[in-house]
């Protein structure tokens, strides 16, 4: 029977694994999630997944435990979010199971929230981590060109996890998990840039 710590690490692995699985060509609608400030929204009793398997996004009683848990994020690297979360097609289906800030190889990685190091290595010839936040709320980043950081570590918001490697089209994957689902992390993030409207030019009639 593996030990306590290889099971987190290949759980962790296998999560990450998931979130570079291929996009449907018509992703469903993203998890709605209960962001800051919004009213509580009702839902049905949690439903239960198998074990070792992870609750989809959509799950009964997702929304509510997400909105009550999640702590507020910070943009792993400063740049445009250029993909959104695409919800997944079940527990194993495709889709994008975080956003892509874009960002040069080599930028520095900072970790989106305070929190503990539950997965610092490779997975598919990239290296992730993958910080514990809050209870049962998970962010992971990558891919790295190595770890900055170890399994176990306390780690300060903002503070360096790595660079940038190569290999994902120029561009930071930040995925959030609540109770082993994935919900957009982009509600959560405090410090993207927002639109801003332009003022209309003088009329000159």
């Amino acid at each position: 029977m593996p030990r306590p710590t290889h099971r987190r690490a290949a759980v962790a692995a296998l999560a990450i694994a998931l979130a570079l699985a291929p996009a449907p060509r018509a992703p469903a609608e993203a998890a709605r999630v209960q962001a800051p400030g919004e009213a509580p929204r009702t839902a049905a009793a949690p439903a239960e997944a198998p074990p070792g398997e992870a609750l989809p996004a959509a799950a009964a009683g997702m929304v509510v435990a997400a909105g009550r848990r999640v702590p507020p994020l910070r943009l792993p690297a400063r740049g445009a979010v250029v993909r959104g979360f695409e919800e997944p097609a079940g527990p194993y289906g495709p889709g994008h199971r975080g956003v892509d800030v874009r960002a040069p190889v080599g930028t520095p990685v900072a970790a989106p929230a305070s929190g503990t190091v539950t997965f610092a290595g490779r997975v598919a010839g990239s290296a992730w981590v993958s910080l514990l936040v809050a209870p049962g709320v998970v962010v992971t980043v990558g891919p790295l060109r190595q770890p900055a950081v170890a399994a176990g570590e306390r780690v300060a918001a903002l503070a360096p996890v790595g660079r940038l490697a190569a290999g994902h089209g120029g561009a930071v994957h930040l995925s959030l998990r609540v109770d082993g689902g994935y919900v957009d992390p982009l509600p959560w993030l405090v410090d993207r840039p927002r639109p801003r409207l332009a003022p209309l030019p003088a009329s000159t009639a």
